[in-house]
């Protein structure tokens, strides 16, 4: 299951399973509103470092759903990645979506987080 914890303030930190379900995003949908209403826009830190895909097509669907219904109130977000597919596919996502994302290695979660609490930082 998709875990999910305000580090602080409005800083999130994501942790993805082996697989994701359609279900992760029912789960975790009211717990960013609930953090959104206090914040007008969040910075995630994602950890993907375990991540192997999504359990089926629906699945897929709902987490672009909820990305394309989010990702526009997130200030900055860091992704760590355990592939090298995963690197592309960030890099992908932040061209289509114009994010401020960073992409780090799985033995750089440290370094993710300090650049999501550093201010004014650029991608």
């Amino acid at each position: 299951m998709i875990k999910i914890a305000v580090v602080s303030g409005n800083i999130v930190r994501v942790t993805a399973p082996e697989k994701l379900k359609a279900d992760d995003f029912r789960t975790i949908a009211p717990q960013v509103d609930s953090i959104l209403a206090q914040h007008p826009k969040i910075r995630l830190m994602v950890d993907f470092s375990a991540f192997k895909g999504w359990e089926n097509m629906e699945a897929f669907q709902h987490h672009v759903s909820f990305v394309k219904t989010h990702y526009q109130k997130v200030d900055r977000i860091a992704v760590v990645v355990g592939h090298d597919w995963q690197r592309w596919l960030a890099g992908a996502i932040k061209a289509f979506l114009q994010l401020n994302m960073r992409v780090f290695d799985k033995n750089q979660a440290d370094e993710a987080l300090r650049w999501i609490e550093t201010e004014g930082a650029a991608a």
